[in-house]
């Protein structure tokens, strides 16, 4: 039938003609196919019959044979296997394809760009002017946990879908030898990250100068670099369970009592120093309270050296110290994050290398 663009032409030519509001590949198929339940079978193989005539008696048949002819690789016995594009070919390709899905994805783009200017309003506007007295440090401890949870649940419950709804395709895709499992994974993580860096970038950006925290340079972009960790953290442990969880509904169910763990021993709700033995490990595995305590950090680290409050003044150490902070963690915290981060996505992709290999 000659190129791609001449087949509607031949089908034209036959009275078989692709409604404009018709996908023609589709078109195609359905004049090819057989539906033996619609009655309508002894009619689909006559037309299907006289599409193969035409093609037989056609010019592109004639110019197909002798190229057969005059072909003589057959003779070589020469099989050429078929050879897959590099890893960094692969890469690029699908990053460059995520990143167009994003973009298409009001769901994940603006809609999430959206939510976090209307929560970062919210809070600034809640907090507003939060002035250094006993009850403002409280406010403003407050306030930055709610930030770091804010950051975790609509990210993490955000790219749940990550696996779910590219299973099917990736399975078919990689056992078709179009890309490997390693280069379709990274290539979507990486095309997550802008997403879950520039929506909580602004969502701190509003929150932290209405809400009035250390109004210093350095101090903010610090802060927004927390804010990152906790967001890559949370985006990491969601793609893990995606990856690793069976089903949607799964993946759900384990990440609600998580979080909740995460969030009660992350510093705000139960001080860490005083949780019981058996339990204390968990404020280890949350970054809940690595985000948390290195924004307190580096919050009260860059106040004056005495914050009064009527006749009591209290330094920044003595109100970490209400929650069982030590401003010397502030660097094992960054640290912790990191880890979080990789080591999230390595058994993430561990998970997925797996799964898709299991479903072939």
């Amino acid at each position: 039938m000659g190129s791609p663009r001449d087949i509607l032409g031949f089908f034209d030519s036959l009275e078989l003609v692709c409604p404009s509001d018709y996908n023609p590949a589709d078109y195609i198929i359905d004049v090819l196919a057989v539906d033996h339940q619609n009655g309508n079978a002894d009619a689909a193989l006559d037309r299907i019959q006289r599409v193969c005539k035409a093609f037989m008696e056609s010019p592109q048949t004639s110019e197909f044979y002798q190229k057969l002819l005059t072909y003589d690789g057959f003779s070589k016995g020469e099989v050429k296997p078929r050879q897959r594009a590099s890893f960094f070919s692969q890469f690029r390709l699908i990053l460059k394809r995520s990143m167009i899905d994003n973009k298409r994805n009001p769901s994940l783009a603006r809609a999430k760009m959206i939510q976090k200017i209307v929560m970062g309003l919210f809070v600034g506007l809640l907090y507003l002017r939060t002035s250094m007295t006993e009850v403002g440090i409280a406010n403003i401890n407050g306030a930055l946990f709610y930030l770091v949870a804010e950051l975790t649940y609509s990210t993490l419950f955000g790219i749940l879908t990550f696996m779910p709804n590219d299973f099917p395709l990736v399975v078919r895709e990689h056992f078709d030898g179009l890309y490997s499992v390693s280069a379709y994974y990274f290539a979507r993580v990486l095309s997550y990250m802008p997403v879950f860096i520039i929506d909580g970038f602004v969502m701190m950006t509003v929150s932290y100068w209405m809400i009035g925290l250390t109004p210093n340079v350095l101090n903010y972009i610090v802060c927004i670099g927390i804010a990152i960790l906790v967001e890559q953290s949370a985006s990491a442990f969601g793609v893990m369970l995606s990856t690793c969880a069976p089903s949607y509904s799964v993946a759900i169910s384990i990440a609600g009592p998580v979080l909740t763990v995460m969030s009660l021993t992350g510093g705000l709700l139960a001080n860490v120093g005083e949780i019981p033995v058996f339990i204390r490990w968990t404020q280890y595995l949350s970054w809940f309270k690595y985000g948390f305590e290195a924004m307190a950090i580096n919050q009260w680290r860059g106040m004056s050296n005495n914050t009064c409050i009527g006749e009591t003044c209290r330094t920044s150490d003595e109100i970490l110290e209400r929650y069982a902070f030590d401003a010397s963690n502030f660097w094992i915290d960054i640290l912790a994050m990191f880890a979080f981060v990789i080591g999230y996505y390595i058994i993430g992709y561990i998970g997925m290398y797996i799964r898709v290999h299991r479903n072939r």
